[in-house]
């Protein structure tokens, strides 16, 4: 028997409909766009909890369809060959390299709203969880304004906004009203409440540090996969922020006395010309490879294989790939920075080593590669941590007590 909860003082048989509003979200299966909410709405019904989506619709997609029951709206803002603004990872690079974008932010931001407004009257849906407030926050206070106290109105943050929040001129002041209007902000590390604590210690009590989930039946220890003793391992964005060039010099400290040494990127982004170019210049195109994303099954096996996978970015939110990894059983290092060290206890769960360091790093790349028995002790230790605190049904938990509440 499904349970029963309160909203208003009424008693209303579950489940509870949730509408999330998204810029990100899985296009298909097997799409890495915001694949940990698709897990998380997916894990939410598990505690009777009904999630319908609102997202950006992109070349080729249906404007209504669901994926392994999950419903998902899409909204149209351009034609099919100009709806690029979601989905890239690059929405506020493309504002700033052209202001002119704004029409097709104010175009996407409309189209949103008048969706998920829909979405709310037709499902009677009494709780709206949006993620990313930028731009997402502006649909949500729209919202809140129109249904008024019939909506209970929840942010999450994953990383990017808050950068934007607490370090763009006038940004917070301008999302102020939905962040007091709201009943709840969940961030996915306690770096990043920090940070909103400098900006507005007024929202403390609002503020919720609930880690993205992961999907332990995709990244698990896969004992079909022989791992390779010389292989490193890192899955990002190829961005400035994750700083691989300095992990390219950290291979090329550790190629000199560990000339088998191997390095595999799996990313997308606007640095992977630059690092291509500093792979030859540091003549380890024999060593590394930078390779296209890969599914989440693919991972994992890149994962398992490895010897080692590292995170060498800096004011990481979160770092999902680091707990993909020690899901897989497989040693991880990490920047001392960010979300990171939510992740990573030193010398415990894996290695931590100083931002912008290649030195340090190929220490302790050296250190893992060179001592077998450290490296399954932090193997372990890793995976033991992120079954108990990462996993996706802790985190769905969390957020079904949030909307409960």
């Amino acid at each position: 028997m499904k349970a029963d909860f309160e909203i208003d003082g009424q008693s209303t048989a579950a489940p509870l409909k949730v509408l999330f509003i998204t810029h990100n979200y899985i296009r298909r299966v097997g799409d890495f766009a915001g694949v940990f909410l698709h897990l998380l709405a997916r894990k939410l019904r598990e505690n009777d909890i009904e999630v319908h989506v609102v997202a950006p619709h992109d070349a080729g997609l249906g404007e209504y369809e669901e994926i392994q029951g999950i419903k998902i709206y899409r909204f149209r803002y351009a034609d099919d060959n100009k709806e690029t603004f979601a989905y890239r990872g690059d929405m506020h690079r493309q504002l700033f390299k052209n202001p002119l974008k704004i029409f097709t932010l104010l175009r996407f931001i409309r189209s949103a709203r008048e969706l998920a407004a829909s979405i709310i009257e037709k499902e009677n849906i009494r709780i709206v969880s949006v993620h990313w407030l930028i731009p997402n926050g502006i649909v949500g206070r729209q919202l809140k304004r129109k249904f008024k106290d019939t909506v209970r109105l929840f942010l999450s943050s994953h990383g990017t906004d808050v950068r934007l929040l607490t370090g763009v001129p006038c940004v917070y002041g301008f999302l102020r009203s939905a962040i007091r209007g709201a009943q709840g902000w969940t961030v996915v590390s306690n770096y990043l409440r920090a940070r909103i604590l400098r900006k507005d210690r007024s929202v403390g009590e609002k503020i919720h540090v609930v880690p993205l989930p992961n999907d332990e039946t995709v990244f698990y220890p896969d004992n079909s996969v022989l791992e390779d003793p010389n292989l490193i391992v890192a899955a990002s964005r190829l961005t400035v922020q994750k700083r691989l060039n300095f992990l390219l010099r950290a291979v090329k400290i550790v190629f000199r006395d560990r000339p088998h040494v191997k390095l595999e990127i799996y990313g997308e982004g606007p640095e992977r010309d630059r690092l291509e170019k500093m792979v030859t210049e540091l003549g380890l195109s024999e060593r590394v490879k930078i390779l296209k994303p890969v599914s989440q099954k693919e991972l994992r096996k890149a994962y398992s294989r490895a010897a080692i996978v590292v995170l060498n970015s800096v004011g990481e939110g979160f770092g999902l790939a680091l707990t993909e990894a020690m899901l897989c059983r497989t040693a991880v290092i990490g920047t001392n920075s960010g979300g990171i060290v939510d992740i990573i206890e030193n010398d415990k769960s894996g290695l931590l080593v100083p931002p912008d360091d290649p030195q340090k790093l190929a220490d302790a790349i050296r250190r893992l590669l060179g001592d077998v028995s450290l490296r399954e002790r932090l193997a372990r230790a890793g995976y033991n941590r992120a079954i108990d605190r990462f996993s996706s049904q802790s985190s769905a938990k969390r957020y079904a007590d949030l909307f409960r509440s």
